[in-house]
């Protein structure tokens, strides 16, 4: 009789493994993918080469001028027969006449002046120590040193990004860029400084010529939209290096700015968002932790709350940390860019900690839901912030949609690779998990619904030859044993 038994539970195991693989049969490719994903965990080399390979979906995370490599800027500037401060090493326009100053093309022959330029316009030589121990100041400071080159460069530094993501596997992207119109930025801020409420700023704004700001702006991404199209020269396959990713840009409002000039940056933002099609959403851009930022908090998102309604927001809330600003900053950020300026997204979100009831903005976040784009490498060098300090898997726990971006990656010396590298290295996410936050990418976009549906179709497509191109290289003995695994282990 107890033989028997023994042999109904056996058969009975073979049964039930036996229907785990039937069930699994159509998974088998990513099964395999899974199962090498996590042999070559053991190396950081043939990981990173993996995740370079793995197709990433999008970055939605991106300053399109930080994302620059200084060595594209200073070839730029050359070309420009721009100069260089060699005091505080910030580019400048022609003329070279000052004193204190060189070419930018004297760096191409000169191996430790181009060394400087470097450095100073990215992050290559920082490193931490005792009295600095972040990149804060250093990381904000690179940007005015090449902004009389990046401002005028917008179809080159598209051109650049999309060439790059088309290496590494990435199929979209959302570019952060300035469009408002500074010519008429005083203008704009005398008209509504006497109004008495939002309502009457707008008016005041529109009678002041925010219509004919908005077309010649359009006019501007017109123009830089044909000299992306020429550059590229895509074909009908999209062959060309940068053609397979397609891309949108998000608006930057610059919030360390008075109210006045929030509302007119948010203004005219929006304005462009409803009538350009390639401008997807507004993003509140700057040092989260500068005078007025930290003051005027809940002022600018009462500002976007009114302004944007109707358009897609993405928010940096949370880009801070204990030490950086008094501890009651660190308490809401995260709750008002949701619950007061509506943000679909949030970038960075790192002080989740702090916030009063994190617990209840967490369940907000998940039912909504509320995106948190991860900026991981961004973190670490502005903040400090890595490793256990990081709310990044509290986040995947509590099932908040996540995203890996990022941020500024020619600022940072880095890819949207790495930022998965470090995801799977310092969190142990798996390639499922990954895959997950990938898709997720696309799926929170701000894409119309046809759009997204394409490209997410897109992607499982990309996915699905990633996964049997991996698969095929692999022994039917390796094969076996990673989807016997698979079935044991399944719930």
């Amino acid at each position: 009789m107890r033989g028997r038994i023994i042999l109904a539970a056996i058969f009975l195991a073979a049964f039930i493994l036996l229907f785990r693989l039937a069930l699994l049969a159509g998974e088998f490719d990513a099964i395999v993918t899974a199962a090498q994903f996590e042999a070559a965990r053991e190396n950081h080399t043939t990981l990173r080469a993996f995740l370079h390979r793995m197709p990433k979906g999008g970055d939605l995370h991106t300053h399109l001028a930080g994302a620059i490599y200084a060595e594209r800027f200073i070839a730029w500037a050359a070309q420009e027969d721009s100069c260089v401060n060699l005091e505080n090493v910030v580019l400048a326009k022609p003329q070279c006449d000052r004193a204190g100053t060189r070419p930018i093309s004297d760096a191409m022959r000169d191996q430790k002046l181009y060394d400087r330029l470097v450095n100073a316009l990215s992050m290559r030589d920082f490193l931490p120590t005792p009295t600095v121990p972040t990149g804060h100041d250093e990381f904000f400071a690179v940007f005015d040193r090449f902004g009389a080159v990046s401002g005028s460069r917008l179809a080159e530094m598209t051109v650049d990004q999309l060439r790059l993501y088309d290496a590494e596997n990435v199929q979209y992207v959302e570019f952060m860029v300035s469009s408002w119109c500074q010519n008429d930025r005083e203008k704009f801020v005398r008209a509504i400084a006497t109004a008495s409420d939002d309502a009457s700023k707008l008016a005041a704004l529109e009678a002041s010529g925010l219509t004919e700001c908005v077309a010649a702006k359009r006019n501007d991404l017109a123009a830089a939209l044909d000299k992306i199209s020429a550059a590229l020269a895509c074909d009908a396959a999209n062959t060309q290096a940068g053609c397979g990713v397609a891309f949108r840009y998000i608006v930057q409002v610059y919030r360390d700015n008075t109210p006045d000039e929030v509302f007119v940056q948010t203004a005219t933002a929006a304005a462009l968002i409803r009538s350009e099609p390639r401008l997807v959403g507004l993003n509140l851009v700057g040092p989260e932790d500068y005078l007025m930022a930290r003051r005027d908090y809940t002022r600018h998102m009462e500002i976007i709350r009114f302004l944007a309604k109707d358009v897609p927001v993405a928010l940096h809330a949370g880009e801070l940390w204990l030490g950086l600003v008094p501890p009651a900053d660190l308490t809401f950020h995260i709750r008002q860019a949701v619950e007061i300026a509506g943000a679909r997204r949030i970038g960075h979100g790192v002080t989740l900690a702090f916030e009063r009831d994190a617990q209840g903005v967490l369940a907000q976040m998940r039912a909504r839901p509320v995106v948190v784009e991860i900026n991981l490498t961004s973190n670490d060098l502005i903040l400090g912030v890595r490793g256990k300090d990081h709310p990044f898997p509290v986040y995947v726990a509590a099932g908040v949609p996540v995203v890996l971006s990022s941020d500024d990656a020619g600022v940072s010396r880095i890819d949207l690779t790495n930022e998965y590298f470090r995801a799977a290295r310092d969190y142990g996410l798996g390639y499922p998990q990954l895959k997950a936050i990938a898709r997720n990418s696309l799926t929170y976009s701000f894409l119309d619904d046809t759009q997204k549906r394409d490209q997410l179709e897109r992607f499982e497509r990309r996915c699905a030859e990633f996964e049997r191109s991996v698969a095929s290289r692999q022994s039917p003995l390796s094969k076996a044993v990673a989807l016997i695994k698979a079935a044991v282990t399944a719930p």
